[in-house]
Order: structure tokens, then C-alpha cells, then sequence
């Protein structure tokens, strides 16, 4: 499998061009972080971002307008759509920095566990740095995208830190999905969010 940007979201070509030219540190292919981080997961990342992170390396969406997805939340019994901003799909460096720092916070703060659930990977970040887009490895739910919100700072499932945000089924579906802030406030209008 071949992952292209032209095929799957065009838009994005222009802007991996920008990230590629005026942050060229960012799409240096290295697959190694990638590869450690499957091993404590004991499970391989899906094909079709291995395929993106093999061409493309990252892209920092910060650089064009197609910055924003659809989340869909499901609390207390219902639910609540709303769109996110997305500064960047991460190179592979960042990935294991931040799935060290989220799935192992007890190395700097005793009286903190993981932060994200089980065998989750921070692929994606916002400008803020406190909310991330997690690739779920785990078998029950491999390859979908979640949403984690601000508010990362406590262990998962204990004070407030319980919610994900469903954004897409796939990587492919997570990519073909993003667009423009305008885009998504007019989708979630015409579905009377």
C-alpha cells in the first residue's frame, strides 16, 4: 500500500510541500521511534500510516487552512459532535517523546500513572501541546483516531481524565477527513449539532 495525499485529501499536498521546505527536520524519514514504540504495544502500527510515515515523515498543518476534524463524544448517554483544531500529524521523534511522556509520566512525577489508556499513541497535536490525537493499537479498537483533550495532567480514568473523542475508523479516514474550521462548523450546522 502507497499512501498519497493527492488521492486521499489533495489539499494537504500544498501543505506538506510548505512543511517540507520551511521545516525540513520534520519529514526526515526515521522509522526507528515507530518501530520501539510497536514493540511495547506488542502490536504493529497499521499499514496505511506506516505508508505515510514512510513518504511523507509528518506534516505540520499549521502551514494551511485544512487544520480542523469532526469529534464525536459520547457522555453521560449521548452524543455531542464538535469540530478540534489539528496543528500537526507528528514526525516519528515527537511520537515517542510524547508516548514516553503520556504513557510513562511516573519517571518525572511519582504519584502520577499513564496518562493515555493502554497501547494508545499521540500521532497528532494541537498548538497548545495539552491535547493530542491518539492511534489506538489495542485489538479491540486498532487503527481508530481519538480525540484527548486538554487536562492531561492526571492518571487515565481518575479525576476527569476519561473521555476520548472519536474522530475516525482509520488513519486513511483521519487524513480524508480533515478540513477547513469554515468546513466544519457549516458540516455540524447541516447535521444540527
Amino acid at each position: 500500500m502507497t499512501f498519497d495525499l493527492n488521492v486521499v485529501n489533495p489539499r494537504l499536498v500544498e501543505v506538506w510541500e510548505r512543511t517540507r521546505t520551511q521545516r525540513p527536520e520534520y519529514v526526515r524519514i526515521n522509522t526507528t521511534p515507530l518501530e520501539e514504540i510497536e514493540k511495547d504495544c506488542n502490536n504493529k502500527f497499521p499499514e496505511d500510516y506506516w505508508s505515510f510515515m514512510n513518504q511523507y515523515g509528518s506534516i505540520s498543518l499549521d502551514l494551511g487552512n485544512v487544520n480542523s476534524c469532526i469529534v464525536q463524544y459520547s457522555i453521560g448517554g449521548s452524543i455531542r459532535k464538535d469540530w478540534q483544531w489539528i496543528y500537526g500529524i507528528a514526525d516519528s521523534d515527537f511520537v515517542l517523546e510524547y508516548y514516553t511522556k503520556l504513557s510513562r509520566p511516573h519517571i518525572h512525577y511519582a504519584d502520577l500513572g499513564p496518562m493515555i489508556p493502554p497501547k494508545t499513541v499521540p500521532i497528532g497535536y494541537t498548538a497548545d501541546g495539552d491535547e493530542f490525537y491518539l492511534m489506538d493499537l489495542s485489538d479491540e479498537k486498532y487503527g481508530r483516531i481519538w480525540h484527548k483533550g486538554e487536562g492531561t495532567r492526571a492518571t487515565w480514568g481518575t479525576e476527569g481524565n476519561t473521555i476520548l473523542g472519536f474522530v475516525a475508523p482509520s488513519f486513511t479516514e483521519f487524513v480524508a477527513g480533515l478540513m477547513t474550521k469554515d468546513e466544519a462548523e457549516r458540516k455540524l450546522a447541516q447535521e444540527g449539532r
